[in-house]
């Protein structure tokens, strides 16, 4: 991640889950600044997450933020969500996004070699 968009500092909190459609990979982005992501920066991550995975997943669920002193401060990604036409997003979480229909946007998932 932290290759595809630089702002990316850091990747925690993995999960993996069924969600009756298939299954769901959930991520938490650490950043270096509050300020909202971009359609480009949220496109690169997406895109690198659907080409790495060992799996095809149906959603992918990601929040973002950044660490303070006060602990962390979301950072939305809801705004460039709705500009990466046509896979879909719903909300999720504070600022957070579940993305689907990746392949429509990306191509059709294969399993990265």
């Amino acid at each position: 991640m932290t290759t595809a968009a630089p702002r990316v500092v850091a990747v925690t909190d993995p999960g993996r889950s069924r969600n009756g459609l298939g299954e769901r990979l959930e991520l938490t982005l650490l950043t270096d600044v509050t300020e909202p992501f971009s359609a480009e920066e949220l496109d690169a991550v997406t895109e690198a997450i659907w080409q790495a995975l060992p799996w095809e997943p149906n959603a992918i669920d990601l929040v973002a933020g950044v660490e303070s002193t006060g602990g962390t401060e979301p950072v939305d990604l809801r705004t460039a969500a709705g500009q990466l036409g046509p896979m879909g997003f719903a909300q999720s979480g504070q600022g957070g996004v579940s993305l689907f229909d990746m392949a429509a946007r990306y191509g059709v998932w294969t399993a990265p070699e």
